[in-house]
């Protein structure tokens, strides 16, 4: 009895392995000769489905006698071999099976599943083409979740076949799930495939570890040509309703083969997402039915939340009215905005909407006004939550209470007087909001300043006695008799350069060691965080900056005035300074971008506020 179970289990191996096209066909019809449909594995799996995974059509021809209820045998999951060759993408095998069957198209698995929403699901838009052209009603497009077609292409990032399906079912757009929510709600939860949700923005630099890497990739982004545009055609079957058609576009040979990176392919691939997923946004817009929409299903309110910016211009170019939309909190769409310190979003209402002065004097359900909101813990490259809160620590809490100040002061420039001292639910004003949220973060922040400000001092100081002493020690000694360098009379310019870049960088060690003392003596009060502290951190990195490179400079110039430069031998040495300098350039720029652009949008706010105030 033994080996016989052991010669069934090898059978069951060999059909597996067979099914995938390694063994002959005749051993398939040998193994359904004997075994059938039973199961192969633990899934339930049948050799059928199996041969409907690998597109085995040759396979599945041998198979005799195989009539309709063997295609209806189900795996663990419901799945039939249909549901399975639509998944996996093998067209020929589908239209055999329908030609021994066509009504097994209508079957469902255990999720309520029809081929055609497996084709959606799967992004097989050629098989879900062949499928649709059967008779499908909106109930068997739908599976037990009330989800159609179109959320489950959505959902899946498939955004080129939902916009074929949406020009198929127009009527399928304001279908909505069991939990309320249609294919236009599921689209505005995709942060990530709008760009506003991705890096390849300039308003979004210095949100990844590394600034010049960024930089590059937002460059290549806007020269990376697009593979879609949108066109509009007539609809023959309607002569009122336009529908939209996405047009490939063809790339030169040489595109394709510099896209063929890895690095490069990922930013092309972004980059196409992107555009598909908005010209997809417009026309779920164009159908949808915002009379229905509230607060817990609404995507002005979710694409707010996450930040997708163009999702929430498209609406209110739309239905300019949904700015008044509250969520469930009684909060609006500008509210939302402050709190997770969107600078777009803002500005955008701000200068756009009809009645801002409505919506900016708001409060919602715990007495909240917008200045409450301003009073969260965040800056724009993250996401403003007490939750994180604990996860702040050195340098990075200097930024967060630097932005906390600059908004804050954003937001109160636009806000009416009467509303700055209006108290919430909890009897506390924003302002007071504002230090009880910072008081741990301003606290870090003092530390962290503290710290690295007698780190520096040690290195300016160090700097600073160095060059002192170098000018005392110059190359070629001294003449005894007169006193003045040797080299005075040979190599006076340079020379006279050498004395230039020790004195410059004496001068401006000075300057870092005067700034760095006044960070040791700061009161660090919260309005110090927002002009003079950043103030005093940028004159410190320019002058330490300054320092370096003059005492880089004073070093070559020592060498040139050896004339080590002239030396065959030591060519590696000038591609080695090059080398250093470009790599320290680099890591400058990555320190030193996120002060420079607070300092940016410090500037910038100073000259677009409508008013000022104090706090």
């Amino acid at each position: 009895m033994q080996s016989n179970f052991s010669a069934k289990a090898n059978c069951r191996s060999e059909a597996y392995r067979a099914a995938s096209g390694e063994q002959s066909l005749e051993f398939l019809r040998y193994f359904w000769r004997e075994e059938g449909v039973a199961p192969i594995d633990n899934r339930g799996e049948t050799i059928l489905h199996f041969l409907a995974i690998h597109g085995n059509v040759a396979g599945l021809e041998i198979l005799d006698p195989l009539n309709i209820k063997d295609l209806e045998i189900t795996n663990s999951s419901g799945d039939t071999p249909l549901h399975e060759a639509v998944r996996f993408g093998k067209k020929d095998m589908v239209e055999m099976i329908l030609r021994k069957e066509k009504d097994l198209i209508f079957l469902r698995n255990k999720l309520g599943e029809t081929p055609l929403y497996v084709a959606a699901a799967s992004g097989e838009k050629e098989i879900f083409t062949f499928l649709a052209n059967y008779d499908f009603t909106k109930l068997t497009m739908r599976r037990n979740d009330g989800k159609t077609v179109l959320h489950a292409a959505v959902d899946h990032y498939f955004y080129d076949l939902a916009i074929h399906i949406v020009n198929l079912y127009p009527d399928i757009v304001s279908i909505r799930d069991d939990d309320g929510m249609t294919a236009l709600n599921v689209l505005a939860t995709k942060k990530l495939s709008f760009r506003s949700g991705s890096v390849y923005l300039f308003e979004e630099i210095g949100k990844t570890p590394s600034v010049p890497v960024q930089m590059a990739e937002i460059i290549i982004y806007f020269c990376i040509p697009v593979l879609f545009e949108e066109s509009k055609l007539s609809d023959n079957s309607s002569n009122t309703q336009a529908r939209t058609k996405v047009v490939p576009i063809e790339r030169s040979l040489f595109a394709n083969f510099l896209l063929g990176n890895s690095w490069l392919q990922a930013i092309d691939e972004a980059k196409q997402k992107h555009i598909l997923a908005l010209i997809l946004a417009k026309m779920l817009l164009e159908k949808f039915d915002w009379s229905y929409t509230h607060s817990a299903q609404n995507p002005l309110m979710q694409a707010s939340k996450l930040k997708i910016n163009e999702l929430v211009v498209e609406i209110l170019r739309i239905y300019p009215e949904a700015v008044e939309t509250l969520d469930e909190e009684g909060r609006n769409i500008l509210h939302v905005a402050v709190k997770h310190k969107n600078r777009f979003l803002f500005d955008y209402l701000v200068k756009t909407v009809a009645h801002k002065d409505r919506i900016l004097a708001d409060i919602d359900q715990k007495g909240n006004t917008i200045l409450h909101y301003a009073a969260n813990v965040g800056s724009p490259f993250r996401t403003s939550t007490a939750e994180h809160e604990e996860e702040i620590w050195c340098i990075l809490s200097v930024f967060m209470m630097m932005w906390g100040v600059l908004w804050f002061k954003r937001v109160k420039s636009h806000v009416h007087p009467r509303l700055w001292d209006v108290k919430n639910s909890n009897g506390v004003t924003a302002e007071e909001l504002f230090e009880e949220n910072h008081l741990h973060i301003r606290k870090e922040a003092e530390d962290a300043i503290r710290n690295l400000a007698n780190s520096a001092l040690i290195l300016a100081t160090l700097l600073c006695t160095v060059n002192f002493a170098a000018i005392f020690t110059l190359p070629g000694g001294f003449d005894q008799k007169t006193g003045l360098p040797m080299f005075l009379n040979k190599l006076k310019f340079e020379l006279k350069m050498m004395i230039f870049y020790l004195c410059a960088a004496i001068l401006s060690s000075a300057v870092t060691i005067g700034t760095l003392l006044s960070f040791i003596l700061c009161k660090f009060d919260t309005d110090d965080f927002y002009i003079s502290l950043p103030t005093r951190v940028v004159n410190a990195m320019v002058s330490v900056f300054y320092a370096t490179t003059f005492s880089v400079l004073a070093c070559v110039q020592t060498l040139n005035l050896d004339n080590i430069f002239w030396n065959k031998d030591v060519w590696w040495l000038i591609i080695a300074m090059v080398t250093v300098g470009f790599i320290m350039t680099l890591i400058y720029i990555d320190l030193a971008f996120p002060i420079f652009d607070y300092l940016y949008y410090l500037v910038s706010y100073s000259f677009t506020s409508p008013k000022r105030g104090h706090m």
